[in-house]
């Protein structure tokens, strides 16, 4: 018995000390180190992500209709505190047009009746967009970054159209063994592009499923089944977010016997094949998809489906080109990295029945401008 509370006096004084540590003393450690990214994932809910300096709580504050919304990142009940990287999924509707904050709170220990909470750190007000135009919408095209924002901002410097919406169309970083490789590039070149103030759509490149954290990714931008394809609608656009995974067999020696898209092909070839028509009533029709040559996807012709639900385009990365390849269904390959230290970002322009491509290069070189 006497043991018992001598344990319970050590462990009362321990946290004593932790809570002067985390709580008492005068300093916020407690920050904002990635701002806040509205993802489009389909559905209703768009998943607002962002990073902390420390563990902790996350949530998303805003008033809808009069009423004082806190919505926390939680899974079954359970308020997440134990990750720096916050996910919060917020219906579409309230969002549109309306001004957010996110909130988190540092939990540096949490035990089974009792826990210490430290500083707070709340975002200053953010603005949101949304989609209130009819026409006249502006999609920016990032795709095959590799890590080179530096460059990829020399492009972006002479494209003078504010985007609407931003399409981050694969290979944003060249593998995703970390979290720091997510956070650092994928996380927070979403963030700086779209403003925190316009949705992101992310379509997953063969590079981000390579290493350890690359099967994480799903639990902060998936949809609601945790999947990286999914369609949505954004003004007057129709859109198919397919997801290419892999571009080489799972028996490949890259992945060491650790892959299984061939399953995941599978279930998603089926998925696209059961979408109708009617579902798709944009005036404009486009497919995102990192890999765009989809004419025979491992032995499938998956631009079948698609031009029988009236795509009008694919829009793609994967082969650091700018190059525009006519059909049934044109292609549209948005450049990224082009080798040679060049690098080049596409805008598309939904306006007057028309979609319109137009890529610049670094040195501002106007590589494409056309419509289709």
């Amino acid at each position: 018995m006497i043991a018992y509370y001598f344990k319970n006096i050590i462990i009362s004084i321990v946290a004593f000390l932790l809570f002067a540590v985390t709580v008492i003393l005068p300093v916020n450690l407690m920050k904002i180190t990635v701002s806040p990214a509205v993802f489009e994932t389909g559905g209703d809910y768009y998943n607002i992500v962002w990073e902390t300096s420390f563990k902790g709580t996350g949530c998303v504050k805003y008033t809808y209709k009069g009423e004082e919304k806190v919505i926390w990142d939680s899974n079954n009940g359970i308020i997440t505190s134990d990750d720096t990287v916050h996910s919060v999924r917020v219906p579409k509707q309230e969002l549109r047009g309306n001004t957010y904050t996110v909130e988190s709170q540092h939990i540096p220990f949490k035990f089974a009746y009792h826990c210490l909470k430290g500083k707070k750190t709340e975002s200053a007000p953010i603005v949101f967009g949304g989609e209130k135009k009819e026409d006249g919408i502006n999609i920016l095209c990032i795709a095959d970054i590799h890590e080179m924002e530096d460059k990829m901002n020399e492009a972006l410097s002479h494209i003078e159209e504010k985007p609407d919406l931003i399409c981050m169309i694969g290979d944003i970083t060249s593998e995703m063994r970390t979290k720091d490789q997510f956070t650092k590039f994928l996380l927070k070149d979403a963030a700086e592009l779209s403003g925190s103030a316009i949705p992101v759509v992310y379509t997953r490149g063969n590079h981000e499923t390579r290493g350890e954290y690359a099967g994480v990714l799903a639990d902060y931008l998936g949809d609601e089944h945790g999947k990286f394809y999914y369609t949505f609608e954004f003004g007057p656009l129709s859109a198919v977010v397919i997801d290419s995974g892999e571009d080489k067999e799972d028996s490949h020696k890259e992945y060491s016997g650790l892959v299984n898209f061939e399953q995941l092909r599978n279930e998603e070839y089926e998925w696209l094949c059961e979408l109708d028509k009617k579902d798709f009533d944009g005036k404009y029709k486009i497919v995102f998809s990192h890999e765009p040559k989809l004419d025979d996807h491992f032995g499938k012709d998956w631009t079948k489906p698609l031009k029988e639900l009236g795509m009008d385009l694919v829009v793609g990365g994967h082969w650091h080109q700018s190059k525009i390849e006519e059909g049934e269904l044109p292609m549209f390959i948005v450049g990224g990295n082009l080798g040679n230290g060049n690098w080049a970002a596409s805008i598309i322009r939904l306006e007057n029945g028309k979609i319109s491509l137009l890529t610049v290069d670094r040195e501002g070189n106007l590589l494409i401008e056309r419509d289709v």
